[in-house]
């Protein structure tokens, strides 16, 4: 199997990237296969001296020998794996899926101790939070992970079956922190999807924070430089959708709408979709319709999502400016009155006018309000929303 040229990045990353850019060896696990989901095992990077391979399930849909597929990366969270029932979602979508299994696991249901079978040639294992931060980085989690992505898009690529020029990647709460970093290294890819995961963890007021809190000073620093996603922010030069629900217990919605602001990179169509009632799961990431429309436009010329400007406000009046290719039928403006938690924010509601003839919307802030967004609905029942307003003064 062979790859097509690319202008690859500048070296200014921890990996070799034209080394990545190149489909490794892939061996075949036919006792795991179901159907048309094939099982696979694929060359990872060296690990404390010894080679390793990843897990990972992949299928293709059915198409005429004629027409190639688009394809779709798909990244894990904390204690997922290769799901073969997400590859099976996308194949019926249309798309060829590769899912892998992130930390040395075989993607099969878990024994009665809540473990996954692992294998002989598995690589590190996440170690909480960054915890694996005094090991060379060549040993450590999140250099293997964004590695694991980038080979298996490498592999997706070099299918006969597959267009290379569209392919995503798309991931779930840690799944989501390595695709809203991959997104700024592996510049092949045509969108980014991440659901939960962010930038700017050493920000956030939970477990994260304090993994970074706890690091001495010079380490704190160079992990921010390697692993936070927010340092390379500045590379990426693809379209991406980010999903987060109003009320995540591990990422806060500042963070979330932050990153989805530094990773806009005046890329088009970029959305943010703030959803109300979204659980922190893999199961209930699977759900929300944005992620395959959005999909869709980019790799089948499908309607987009509806597209909201930054915000204009003056005192308590706000307008935003919209396009959209279904009609908008509901806009809301969000807002809360205390966020010295982001945790435990409390939104409150007041409909905003359509202007349907100007692609406006107005709406009248509270005069209680420390922060707002204004969310929209399309007729498709599609949600997008402007990031966050934090208010210094009115």
């Amino acid at each position: 199997m062979g790859t097509k040229d690319v202008n690859l990045p500048n070296q200014s990353v921890p990996w070799d990237l034209e080394a990545l850019y190149q489909a490794g060896p892939v061996y075949s696990a036919p006792e795991f296969d179901e159907d048309e989901i094939k099982a696979i095992y694929y060359e990872g990077l060296p690990y404390q001296g010894n080679s390793t391979r990843v897990f990972a399930y992949y299928g293709i849909p059915e198409s005429s020998s004629e027409v190639k597929v688009p394809g779709i990366v798909l990244v894990h969270g904390g204690g997922g794996t290769a799901f073969k029932e997400w590859v099976r979602i996308w194949m019926d979508k249309g798309y060829a899926a590769i899912a892998m299994d992130l930390e040395g696991h075989i993607g099969t249901v878990k024994n009665s101790e809540g473990m996954r079978p692992g294998h002989a040639w598995s690589g590190p294992a996440r170690q909480g939070e960054f915890k694996d931060y005094e090991l060379p980085v060549e040993d450590q989690w999140m250099y293997h992970a964004a590695a694991d992505v980038i080979q298996a898009h490498s592999l997706l690529r070099a299918l006969d079956q597959v267009d290379a020029e569209r392919i995503g990647v798309h991931g779930i709460s840690w799944g989501g922190i390595v695709t809203s970093l991959v997104a700024g290294v592996d510049d092949r890819f045509a969108f980014a999807i991440p659901v939960y995961g962010c930038g700017y963890l050493y920000e956030a007021g939970n477990q994260y924070g304090k993994s970074f809190a706890d690091m001495p000073p010079e380490d704190r620093q160079r992990t921010k430089h390697l692993w936070d996603p927010s340092s390379y922010f500045q590379r990426i030069s693809m379209p991406m959708l980010w999903v987060n629900g109003s009320h995540d217990p591990h990422f806060p919605l500042q963070l979330f709408s932050k990153s989805y602001l530094a990773a806009q990179q005046g890329v088009s169509p970029t959305n943010l979709s703030i959803q109300f009632g979204l659980r922190h799961s893999h199961s209930a990431a699977w759900q929300p319709q944005e992620i395959y429309q959005f999909a869709d436009h980019i790799t089948k010329a499908g309607p987009s999502l509806p597209q909201l400007s930054l915000p204009e406000r003056s005192g308590l009046n706000v307008k935003v400016v919209f396009s959209s290719d279904a009609p908008i039928v509901k806009a809301v403006c969000c807002y809360a009155a205390d966020i010295a938690d982001w945790f435990k924010v409390e939104w409150s509601f007041k409909d905003a006018q359509l202007e349907l003839a100007a692609n406006e919307i107005h709406a009248t802030l509270a005069d209680t309000a420390a922060a707002y967004f204004i969310q929209v609905t399309d007729e498709r029942g599609n949600v997008v929303s402007t990031p966050i307003q934090i208010l210094t003064h009115m």
